[in-house]
């Protein structure tokens, strides 16, 4: 991947947009932190911006009810302010992205000034969604994580398990809301076509490139 993205800021002369997506659970946060951890140390100037930021509140967030997958992939994030914002904002001839509109502890939409950037940053962004319309033809880098549905459930359970009620209400929410959620994103997108690179990520401790596409 480094390689990758330093060819693209060769190419490109601005910020490299890199979409880090899989099924809720798959480990997306653990691979964007631990990716610009490392290109950090490669002394890149990689930047996460992350979508929590980017929340609906929750009366727009459970409008179908609080249970509902439609409702989640549908009504979770702002997409059109995220790339307003972030994905347009940071190809600019002055490059800045804002990086969030929406605190979740307090469910208020925020305003807050954009963050400027230099031409050479790389910015890393993972979510569920990301290669849905809106977003999907702002990305540079497309990464798709796959990992099966099991090990992705047992994973988002265990995290989530305090703030959903212990690990039976976690494995309930996912199985009823988080994941079907995912298989219709699946069924309507098909991510792993749309991914410039597939990384088998059922097993942390030995990824595998499923899918690679030329530079």
């Amino acid at each position: 991947i480094h390689e990758w993205l330093v060819s693209l800021q060769k190419k490109k002369k601005k910020p490299v947009r890199v979409a880090i997506n899989g099924i809720e659970g798959t480990g997306k946060t653990t691979f964007s932190e631990e990716l610009v951890g490392y290109l950090q140390s490669e002394n890149v100037n990689a930047i996460n911006v992350s979508i929590d930021g980017f929340h609906f509140n929750k009366e727009r967030r459970y409008k179908q009810g609080r249970d509902s997958a439609r409702g989640y992939y549908e009504d979770s994030y702002d997409e059109v302010g995220f790339v307003k914002k972030v994905l347009l904002s940071s190809q600019r001839e002055a490059p800045s992205y804002i990086s969030a509109t929406h605190d979740l502890e307090s469910d208020l939409y925020i305003n807050l000034e954009p963050v400027k950037v230099l031409n050479n940053a790389v910015l890393v962004t993972d979510g569920a969604y990301l290669f849905k319309q809106p977003y999907r033809d702002h990305w540079d880098l497309k990464v798709y994580l796959k990992t099966d549905f099991e090990t992705a459930l047992q994973r988002g359970a265990k995290r989530d398990r305090e703030s959903l009620g212990g690990m039976n209400g976690a494995v309930q929410k996912f199985k009823d809301r988080y994941h079907k959620a995912s298989q219709l994103y699946i069924e309507k997108n098909d991510p792993e076509t749309l991914a410039d690179l597939v990384i088998d990520n059922t097993d942390f401790e030995n990824l595998k490139i499923v899918k690679q596409n030329d530079q």
